[in-house]
């Protein structure tokens, strides 16, 4: 089993109303329908085998900091504190 790793969206308000009532209907949660949508969608691209050899995957994830609110303060962590 794969480990879920977090990350934010950005979605219209009114497809995003759309999502959740779907949602309520189908007994599931939104990102479940997300997971399902993106899942369906790359169904029919490049198979997993294909890009396992890529060297560029040998340099995803390297940089990990642990820092949690990097989107928020970037400016804090790329040029340190305001004097």
């Amino acid at each position: 089993m794969s480990t879920n790793i977090a990350t934010n969206i950005r979605l219209p308000e009114e497809i995003l109303k759309i999502l959740k009532y779907k949602a309520i209907e189908e007994k599931k949660s939104v990102s479940q329908l997300i997971r399902e949508a993106i899942e369906k969608s790359l169904a029919t691209h490049i198979p997993p085998e294909k890009y396992e050899k890529d060297p560029f995957n040998d340099i995803i994830g390297i940089a990990k900091s642990g820092i949690k609110d990097g989107s928020t303060k970037h400016d804090h962590y790329l040029y340190g504190k305001r004097k």
